[in-house]
């Protein structure tokens, strides 16, 4: 019998600890498979730092953006410091009454104009096509997603932040070096400038979005 005993307790120990193994592969894999393979749904309120990195052949040139996203509020701010001339700093505020201004304080000139489609919404990858659950950005493990002809986007596998994504037309990626949910310091830099003309130029895309 105490043969018999130990056996069936030694027997009972493994099968809990093959139990406990099972549970604990299940948390991780479920862990690492926390973003995806549905896109990430934005948070309606964020600080988001980039370095902006073109192609060769872009257009555009090397620079630092911060983005205020403010869903709540209803506006979206992208500040676009650029390498060559840290003075010159273009701001780009779209609002989602479908009015958006392009000003750069330093010289006091502004560009408004309409886009009736407003700013982003958060889900606005929703419907994007899976690239991948494994693929390494920046030294970071990502889920990726992207929209033809228009953006390579690639998240934390754990925590669906941005890590970088690539515009298709701008040629040119932008790498994350900050980011925190929570609302602007103030809602005043949602506000154009007195400087900015009253008349908008009307257009029928959603955004410049880091365009300059």
């Amino acid at each position: 019998r105490g043969t018999m005993a130990r056996y069936t307790s030694s027997c009972t120990q493994q099968a809990r600890c093959a139990l406990a193994r099972a549970v604990l592969c299940a948390l991780l894999a479920s862990a690492h498979a926390a973003c995806g393979p549905h896109p990430p749904v934005w948070p309606e309120q964020f600080v988001l730092v980039q370095r902006r990195i073109p192609d060769p052949d872009a257009a555009v040139a090397l620079a630092t953006t911060v983005t205020y996203y403010d869903f709540k509020y209803g506006a979206n701010l992208i500040q676009i410091t650029p390498d060559a001339n840290a003075s010159d700093v273009l701001w780009d505020l779209e609002l989602t009454t479908g009015h958006s201004f392009y000003f750069t304080p330093s010289r006091k000139s502004c560009k408004p104009m309409d886009f009736p489609v407003g700013i982003l919404r958060p889900n606005w990858l929703a419907n994007a096509t899976l690239l991948g659950s494994n693929i390494t950005k920046n030294g970071r493990t990502c889920v990726g997603w992207t929209k033809v002809d228009f953006i390579d986007y690639y998240a934390d596998a754990e925590t669906c932040q941005p890590v970088s994504w690539y515009f298709h037309t701008m040629r040119a990626r932008f790498d994350t070096i900050y980011f925190m949910e929570g609302a602007a310091p103030t809602t005043k830099i949602f506000v154009p400038p007195g400087y900015c003309p009253k008349k908008a130029t009307p257009s029928s895309a959603s955004s410049m979005l880091y365009s300059s």
